[in-house]
């Protein structure tokens, strides 16, 4: 699993033209990938199956149960029937092992890019 990227200039020119999300972490689910604090880009994606992000990329969907609730996962596994999404720290998440499969209507987006991080501010 490796790091996410720190956001580029397109990335936040995206930001600013509409075309990216701006979400901060919190809980500890994604541990030691995205910690409490961190701030995300999204890249919204297509509703269509072929449009699917690839296995193992960081996406957020909104939650099965709680709609207006977003979940900050890992596809792990795309089904005809949903998207198996799971946390990196399994202790601490709430994921598919006990939400079961994630319609794929669901989905928002695909993470692409750090812009801010504790780590990077206690680096400083």
């Amino acid at each position: 699993r490796s790091p996410l990227a720190a956001a580029g200039l397109l990335d936040l020119l995206l930001f600013f033209c509409g075309r990216r999300l701006l979400l901060q972490i919190q809980g500890d689910s994604m541990l030691p990938t995205l910690e409490p604090g961190d701030r995300v880009l999204v890249k919204r994606v297509s509703k269509k199956p072929s449009h699917l992000p690839a296995i193992g990329s960081v996406v957020v969907a909104w939650h099965p149960v709680k709609p207006n609730i977003r979940l900050i996962k890992r596809l792990s596994d795309a089904h005809e029937s949903g998207l198996w999404l799971t946390g990196d720290n399994p202790e601490a998440s709430t994921d598919s092992r006990q939400l079961g499969l994630i319609p794929r209507t669901n989905l928002i987006g695909v993470v692409v890019s750090v812009v801010s991080s504790r780590r990077s501010e206690h680096r400083r």
